[in-house]
């Protein structure tokens, strides 16, 4: 009996090597799991250790992707004269900027006819709905004419955001890249306050010492980073709460530490400053430069810079001679999509903060079918 227990012990520890064997064969053998890929027509995320995954990018652009740029009734046609056609374009724009927005949020289109506009000043929509259309990238030129480094066009709103915004703290000790929500005091009453909220990742000492950036090579520490220089911020839309846990309308794209000061946050209201629905299209813009001097800077520095907007569009554009940007978007902005343009021959120093073809500072801009030279 002794015998024929030994040897059923024998044989179930057998079983058990056995099955640790094929496990770890299996483990050796097993594909590494990318960390994005396609599973039944979709797109499938896979989590690092810390939850971390790959941002969903498809949060960004004009109205998030999740509508197509519109094409507004044009309202004005301006047509081709010789001079300096600033005032005329802009009144325009003023006009439509006066009327009333339809169910949709856009008052119309002001239309360049074919021909060449010299623009000696600088044209600025600044309502929403509002729309500056050529009538082709080949046929309707805007010149940015005379000398200064003055932007050509500015979709451009204001900057109504109070410095004094209520929050609180966000609780976690780890909010990973990716995330849609996080913990916050219980203590804070939500209803009193707006459904925006912008979040805020410090630039800490140990931040900054930990990436090397503190100092940039050859023992000058003025040209590194110092605490607050570099903080992060979302700008971001409450879709849920439910207790203390705020849902947010697109993903976190940089990971909340207290290792590195972790994070806070603070509602805003948006009062009308920031406007949308306002695009620029079909048009080639041009800037004059000395012809003499390839690399003269005393020209139009950027083409188009859009600021204190949301949800609005630059398209179907060709840039040509430009020192600094065919784009700029500034970090006032967010869901603006610029796409199909093209940019060439830029003229300017060959250094810092020039041929910064297609920037953007601000949030959830997207960037597609976009060409670009650099010329060296």
């Amino acid at each position: 009996m002794q015998g024929y227990k030994h040897i059923v012990r024998v044989f179930a520890l057998l079983c058990v090597l056995c099955v640790f064997v094929v496990k770890l064969n299996a483990q050796k053998n097993a594909k590494p799991v990318p960390p994005l890929y396609f599973h039944k027509g979709k797109l499938t995320y896979t989590p690092d250790s810390l939850n971390n995954r790959i941002p969903d990018f498809s949060y960004c652009g004009y109205k998030a992707s999740e509508q197509v740029i519109p094409t507004l009734s044009i309202k004005v046609v301006v047509p081709v004269a010789k001079g300096d056609a600033t005032i005329r374009i802009q009144a325009a724009l003023d006009y439509v900027a006066t009327l009333p927005v339809d169910a949709n949020g856009f008052r119309g289109a002001v239309l360049l006819q074919k021909g060449i506009y010299e623009v000696f000043g600088q044209l600025r929509i600044t309502a929403s709905g509002v729309v500056l259309r050529g009538s082709g990238v080949n046929t309707t030129t805007i010149i940015g004419a005379g000398t200064g480094r003055l932007a050509l066009i500015k979709i451009v709103g204001k900057n109504d955001i109070p410095k004094d915004m209520f929050g609180g703290k966000i609780k976690e000790t780890y909010v990973p890249v990716g995330a849609m929500s996080f913990h916050v005091d219980s203590s804070i009453a939500f209803k009193e306050h707006s459904n925006k909220i912008i979040i805020r990742r410090p630039s800490t000492q140990k931040w900054i010492n930990t990436l090397g950036t503190e100092i940039f090579g050859g023992g000058i520490s003025s040209l590194g980073w110092k605490p607050g220089d570099r903080d992060l911020f979302f700008d971001r839309t409450i879709t849920k709460i439910e207790g203390n846990t705020i849902y947010i309308d697109a993903p976190i794209t940089t990971a909340l530490d207290t290792t590195y000061g972790g994070a806070t946050f603070y509602f805003y209201n948006n009062n009308g400053g920031r406007i949308n629905n306002s695009g620029i299209e079909n048009i080639k813009l041009s800037s004059a430069f000395d012809k003499t001097n390839l690399k003269d800077e005393d020209h139009r520095w950027n083409a188009i810079n859009v600021e204190n907007a949301e949800d609005c569009w630059v398209r179907q554009i060709s840039f040509e001679n430009f020192a600094g940007s065919a784009v700029s978007v500034l970090e006032t902005s967010k869901r603006i999509t610029v796409e199909d343009c093209v940019s060439k021959n830029p003229v300017s120093e060959i250094g810092g903060q020039r041929r910064y073809t297609f920037l953007t500072t601000g949030q959830q801009t997207l960037f597609q079918r976009c060409y670009a030279e650099i010329q060296f």
